[in-house]
């Protein structure tokens, strides 16, 4: 080969070089919430099938209130139930006539076209039925929404999510504050009862994050593979129940046992970013005279 050829020989290499890296700092800079975060849903029967008022509000508010929601991947689970001649809805019991409601409203939701349906062939519980959507999932992060959990102020989920992959080694589980985890009063609350002294600890300048001591299944953000690699590693989370019921328990009696530290391995914090209101509330799925309150099945404004 002659000099002039080895010369352009190695042009190209180093061209391609020189582009393969530009563009692997490209994808590396290019930082999107849909590759990061997926959200699930979680819902079951309630007295108010067959209507999906409760449900439009609970993604309305999502979506109003933390607006790069849409941008995400939306999972919408849905329990089975077992019939009985009484109804007991949240062990998932509920009569022919509610069974032939919760039938009719999952008929309806499908038409809602809210993200994809994941449809549990029995009554799993809400651990179980969780566990189920956890398979569809690809991102490395995934908010979790009861069907009752509604966002009453804004968020920027963007940051959040962020901050959770800046601080991956200790944050596993970020809780959205409801009126029970508020910073002061939770910090309080934890202090009187149990004799535990929490603190914060800073992520940003205006961001920090507070210790939980017990699971909460709650609206929260948790890295997917601390669910599968971690929550559901043994028989901490039972058919039927709901994850916070064994795991909580379970983490709390540790923490007891032997001081903060054994708070490090379950990684739950709350979001405490200075404002003194919650985050998520909770809505009435059994009275439709609460739904003369909802704000966003009319308006569309999240869609």
């Amino acid at each position: 080969m002659s000099s002039t050829n080895n010369r352009v020989f190695l042009g190209v290499v180093v061209s391609t070089v020189v582009v393969a890296t530009y563009y692997r700092w490209r994808r590396k800079c290019r930082w999107d919430l849909s590759e990061k975060l997926s959200i699930i849903l979680c819902t079951s029967p309630v007295r108010t099938n067959p209507s999906t008022l409760l449900i439009e509000e609970t993604v309305g508010s999502v979506k109003y209130h933390a607006p790069a929601s849409r941008k995400c991947r939306w999972y919408i689970v849905c329990d089975g139930y077992k019939i009985r001649q009484e109804p007991k809805f949240r062990s998932g019991q509920v009569t022919v006539e509610a069974g032939e409601k919760y039938e009719a409203f999952l008929e309806k939701l499908q038409r809602l076209k809210l993200g994809e349906y994941i449809r549990c062939p029995e009554r799993l519980g809400f651990g179980f039925a969780l566990k189920r959507a956890l398979s569809f999932i690809k991102t490395p992060y995934v908010m979790v929404v009861q069907h009752d959990r509604n966002f009453v102020r804004d968020i920027d989920l963007e940051e959040l999510v962020q901050e959770m992959e800046k601080n991956a080694s200790w944050l596993f589980y970020l809780g959205l504050p409801t009126s029970t985890t508020l910073a002061l009063g939770y910090i309080e609350y934890v202090l009187s009862k149990y004799s535990i002294r929490i603190k914060s600890r800073q992520i940003t300048p205006k961001l920090h994050v507070l210790p939980l001591i017990q699971w909460y299944d709650s609206t929260h953000i948790c890295l997917t593979k601390h669910y599968t690699q971690f929550v559901y590693r043994g028989d901490l989370v039972k058919k039927g129940g709901f994850v916070e019921d064994k795991l909580g328990q379970k983490q709390l009696a540790d923490i007891r046992k032997t001081g903060l530290e054994a708070h490090a391995e379950y990684g739950t914090y709350v979001l405490d970013d200075g404002i003194h209101q919650p985050i998520v509330s909770h809505l009435d799925g059994h009275d439709p005279l609460s739904f003369k309150k909802f704000k966003f099945i009319k308006t569309n404004s999240w869609s």
